[in-house]
């Protein structure tokens, strides 16, 4: 054999490489003519088989560049392509029923339908819509508007679960073998429509579900839209909100002049919150008299009201039940009172204004000798502008005595020991509860 293979070219020489070469050159050429004489089925790939809900539909994939494609159904070819110069190719089912469709997708080397490859694949028609998913709302809500909630539902079993609030979608979710579901949401402030459908796998939907929630926390977030003045605020949705347990320096009242250091609590509350968003909290009264909603504001960690009455821009000035913070606010006032700041300071003066006016009672001729009763009205204290320090003696706070009072804005009219301490709660302690009519005058049906 050896002599046989120094006959062939590349082997004569003896030389090692010239025989390493010449052996790959012929293995080459062995592989080639293998090829052409055996040639090897073409490649198949098809695109992913989804369920559908239409009556037509596409079948599409890709083999060797020209090569004949068929489409069978029961062994029998129902259509024929071939592929393009990239190798794609499709064929197109009109009229199709409901229902499960078997076919089979054959690829071969030419139309001799010789050295083939073949694929088998269900086309599914499904036009029945899933059932109507069913959701449980939770009994109890959180404080705080910022907490999200979780929506509970039930479906038919793997299915896509569009939810939306306010025609807000929310994100998509699934539902899992059992048909269950969650959705995490959080809600608007007043009430909410949250609709909820199922779509299957064929694109089918069903029936919208819907349910209201009426959201109510004690904490939420808002725009502030603009700033009346030192304590109070309009926000989004044309509301307006009063500060609780605050009682800044009147500046836009219609039947009071402007106050002293009105302005400046009006500039700094303007410079605080208006165009931000701010926390809203909520005590127990929902809005005051006037259709104000009554709140606390939050902008970050500083509590507004609290803020206000500590640099001197308002006074504190709780009504019951709306208490939450009141030891806060004096404590804040007792403190900015002490440091001058603000209206405590040398530009303002806070003086109760007494003016009595004697009203001698009619004396019956019965009894001439009845003593008359006097009445004593009081004003309250407007804080005014001076050029010189304030002379008046220092005001007193719950918990502090001053002369035979003691400040108590809880204490009601029935249980006032006389209409000057009324007065005096009024006047000297900012209980402005005892004063309904906001005539100056404290405990007027006792008192007048």
């Amino acid at each position: 054999m050896l002599p046989l293979f120094k006959k062939i070219p590349g082997f004569r020489s003896g030389k090692w490489w010239k025989v390493l070469i010449a052996s790959f050159g012929y293995l080459f050429l062995l592989v080639v003519l293998l090829a052409i004489i055996f040639p090897a089925s073409p490649s198949l790939a098809l695109e992913e088989i989804k369920p559908t809900n239409k009556s037509s539909f596409s079948i599409a994939g890709e083999t060797s560049s020209g090569k004949p494609v068929y489409l069978l159904k029961d062994n029998e070819i129902v259509q024929s392509a071939k592929a393009d110069s990239g190798g794609k190719f499709f064929f197109v089912l009109n009229d199709l029923a409901e229902g499960d469709h078997a076919y089979k997708v054959e690829t071969c080397n030419s139309e001799k339908r010789d050295n083939c490859r073949s694929e088998n694949i269900v086309v599914t028609v499904d036009q029945t819509p899933p059932l109507e998913p069913e959701i449980v709302l939770p009994s109890i809500l959180p404080d705080d508007g910022e907490e999200e909630i979780i929506i509970k539902g039930v479906s038919e079993p793997n299915v896509k679960v569009i939810a939306s609030i306010q025609g807000k979608e929310l994100p998509l979710v699934t539902s899992n073998d059992k048909g269950e579901f969650e959705i995490k949401t959080s809600l608007a402030v007043g009430a909410n429509t949250i609709s909820v459908k199922a779509i299957d796998a064929a694109g089918n939907e069903s029936e919208l579900s819907e349910a209201s929630l009426n959201f109510n926390p004690s904490r939420y977030k808002v725009k502030v839209l603009r700033v009346v003045d030192g304590d109070t605020i309009k926000i989004e949705g044309d509301e307006v909100v009063r500060y609780i347990g605050i009682d800044a320096p009147e500046t836009v009242h219609p039947s009071k002049p402007v106050q002293c250091y009105g302005k400046e609590a009006s500039e700094k509350n303007r410079e605080l919150v208006e165009g931000k968003e701010v926390f809203l909290e909520k005590d127990v009264s929902e809005t005051d008299k006037y259709g104000r909603l009554l709140r606390y504001v939050w902008l970050g960690e500083t509590l507004v009201n609290e803020y206000l009455a500590r640099e001197g821009y308002a006074q504190a000035s709780s009504y019951p039940p709306d208490v939450k913070y009141q030891d806060r606010f004096i404590e804040a006032q007792r403190l900015a009172r002490e440091e001058g700041k603000g209206l405590w300071g040398e530009v303002c003066k806070l003086r109760p204004t007494l003016t009595p006016t004697p009203q001698l009672e009619k004396q019956s001729s019965a009894s001439p000798t009845t003593a008359a009763k006097p009445v004593i009205k009081q004003t309250t204290p407007v804080p005014t502008a001076v050029s010189a320090p304030p002379t008046s003696a220092p005001l007193s706070f719950p918990n502090q005595k001053s002369g035979d009072y003691v400040c108590d804005c809880q204490k009601t009219c029935p249980q006032m020991s006389s209409c000057a301490e009324a007065q005096y709660q009024l006047n000297v302690c900012g209980c402005r509860a005892r004063d309904g009519d906001d005539d100056g005058v404290a405990c007027d049906t006792d008192c007048q």
